[in-house]
């Protein structure tokens, strides 16, 4: 007979799990009308899903490793934030149904590509977690944006392509550009939970910013590979 199921469960994976569970509470926020306190567990998934990885490296990984991060991903950062977009595009009507379910579909398909291609040096295209990100972060930051209905489902529709592309992503493994980012990160979900709205919103559109750079780097190594 097979090993118990709890045998396979290795440090990293309970942190997989929480990952797991973060998504859950976003999407509960969600129905409950709390959207703000969803978008932050959406960004603390992020560091739980970052946890695991460098938890993975120090402790091993188990058999379940993979394909438990996969679909953890899918409910933080495929389901939780399609959720919510279905929410902000209400107005839409029927469009809203289009747009958030392409990009959960979009992100389903992200996960079972990496997963049937297995572990390469780099990405191809946006991983989920990104795209998920970048929701979250739009929302947090949306009262200035112009058109926020057209601009977000247009958003939707670029991180969707972005995620089924070819298009080769590098792995940030890099502690001088991941420090920063997760300080802001933290910064960004610490503020929130002190009630300082007006910090929520510079830090979330700060690290949209870094985020959007690391978006758009396949197209400086082309501009610049070129020359």
């Amino acid at each position: 007979m097979g090993d118990s199921i709890l045998k396979l469960i290795k440090p990293a994976d309970v942190i997989t799990l929480v990952n797991a569970l973060l998504g859950f509470a976003s999407i509960i926020m969600t129905i409950r009308g709390e959207t703000e306190s969803a978008l932050v567990l959406i960004l603390i998934a992020v560091i739980a899903d970052g946890a695991d990885g460098a938890v993975a490296r120090y402790s091993g990984t188990g058999v379940l490793g993979a394909n438990l991060d996969s679909l953890s991903d899918v409910i933080s950062f495929g389901v939780a934030p399609a959720a919510l977009a279905f929410v902000f595009l209400i107005n839409l009507g029927f469009l809203a149904w289009i747009f958030s379910g392409l990009f959960l579909v979009c992100g389903i398909l992200r996960l079972a590509r990496f997963n049937a291609a297995g572990k390469k040096d780099g990405f191809e295209g946006i991983p989920i977690t990104a795209g998920g990100l970048v929701v979250a972060l739009f929302l947090l930051v949306k009262e200035p944006v112009p058109y926020f209905d057209y601009t977000f489902a247009a958003l939707l529709v670029i991180l969707s392509f972005l995620m089924v592309s070819t298009i080769s992503y590098p792995k940030l493994n890099q502690p001088v550009i991941l420090a920063p980012m997760a300080l802001v990160l933290v910064f960004d979900i610490v503020v929130f939970y002190l009630g300082y709205p007006d910090m929520v919103k510079k830090a979330s559109l700060l690290l949209l910013l870094m985020i959007f750079i690391y978006v758009l780097s396949p197209l400086g190594r082309r501009v610049y590979g070129n020359q």
